[in-house]
């Protein structure tokens, strides 16, 4: 663990220099994929490049806007949750999706069914992110405008990070956000989300 806790130039630890984006990383990848991912982007200047936004805000967040009426001017915010700067750069981000269930379902030429509540972008559309939509229905929001929820993982191209760790961050991060958002529906997000063939 202490090499994971290494990375900074000046020889401050980025889980001391950065500690609100350490522990949400953490949280949201599990700490042997944040690891993986920082031996990966690992440089003399590695730095969590997102503003800091904790487990607990996001979900608050989350949680407000799927509860407040829905701004068609301001629409969802776009929450970057995750990002790693180094020697390359991943980034992950979270939000309320702009499309419907029902635009996602007729638009066969970008999104994949995965599972019954949960579609995948097909990657050359998306600069080759892994980015994929769930149903996730909110208590207390019974009007609640969209209930597709956005995960995005950016990550650097194969074979720096296999497309195999690359879908297995976006699981992760859906999983930690259907469970900590706790959608009420209970969406099956699958253990790969194979969208290559």
């Amino acid at each position: 663990m202490l090499a994971l806790s290494t990375g900074c130039s000046d020889g401050q630890p980025l889980s001391e220099k950065y500690p609100t984006q350490w522990k949400a990383c953490n949280a949201l990848f599990g700490a042997k994929n944040v690891e993986s991912m920082r031996a990966i982007l690992d440089s003399d200047d590695l730095r969590f490049s997102n503003s800091p936004i904790s487990v607990d805000q996001l979900k608050k967040s989350l949680t407000q806007e799927a509860i407040d009426p829905y701004d068609k001017l301001r629409g969802f915010k776009e929450y970057e949750i995750c990002g790693i700067s180094g020697n390359g750069r991943f980034t992950a981000m979270a939000t309320w999706a702009a499309n419907s269930l029902k635009s996602v379902q007729a638009n066969a030429e970008r999104w994949q069914r995965a599972t019954a509540d949960v579609y995948v972008a097909d990657p050359s559309g998306v600069g080759g992110d892994v980015d994929l939509v769930f149903r996730c229905a909110i208590k207390g929001a019974s009007g609640q405008e969209q209930v597709l929820l956005e995960a995005r993982v950016s990550a650097p191209d194969p074979p720096r990070v296999s497309k195999a760790f690359h879908r297995q961050l976006a699981v992760k991060l859906a999983r930690t956000l259907r469970d900590e958002l706790a959608c009420t529906n209970e969406p099956n997000i699958p253990d790969d989300l194979d969208v290559d063939g």
